[in-house]
């Protein structure tokens, strides 16, 4: 897969954000939750589109490039500066992090490749799967940093874990239902 083509995908997923003047707050902090939320799901769609492509090497940097454009566009969302210091740290353990879903991958992908067809639908699908749901994580994160006012990535580690799981745990429950959707 070339640059151009994740930058393709990265572009359909660009937020433009107006903000009304008379705009209250509260109705300002709903608007802005909402365009967060369809900046997730536009971004989780354009993961799974690469998760269908069935090299994990290709997956884990097209992802992580999804993830970091997905960061950006949060930021500009709720008119952050760009954390960049945050959004390298998110690559770095993106990259790390992958280890262990490269080598499960890799071992399920032995595994399926006994069974002609259905096997490597599975496979494909599984990665899909996963990788949709890896970013609503990241993206639910950092709607949370950001709705936050910026602080809540200075947490406990432990808080920034319990967190992540409990998103991740929600996603594979809604990601499939988008995907439902989309059908």
């Amino acid at each position: 897969m070339s640059n151009d083509t994740v930058g393709d995908i990265a572009e359909s997923t660009a937020v433009a954000v107006v903000e009304p003047e008379s705009e209250s707050g509260a109705a300002r902090k709903r608007r802005r939750a909402l365009e967060a939320d369809i900046c997730i799901k536009n971004h989780v769609i354009a993961a799974m589109g690469l998760g269908l492509i069935p090299s994990v090497l290709v997956d884990i940097v097209g992802v992580t490039g999804v993830e970091v454009k997905m960061i950006r566009d949060l930021a500009v969302i709720y008119r952050f500066p760009v954390p960049t210091k945050l959004v390298a740290y998110k690559v770095l353990i993106s990259l790390i992090g992958s280890i262990g879903p490269l080598y499960f991958a890799a071992k399920m992908h032995s595994a399926m490749k006994g069974v002609p067809l259905l096997g490597h639908a599975v496979y494909v699908g599984f990665l899909s799967l996963s990788s949709g749901v890896a970013v609503y994580a990241v993206g639910k994160i950092f709607q949370e940093h950001y709705e936050s006012g910026g602080t809540f990535l200075s947490s406990d580690n432990s808080v920034l874990r319990k967190f992540f799981k409990e998103k991740h745990k929600e996603g594979r429950g809604v990601v499939p239902t988008w995907v439902a959707q989309a059908t």
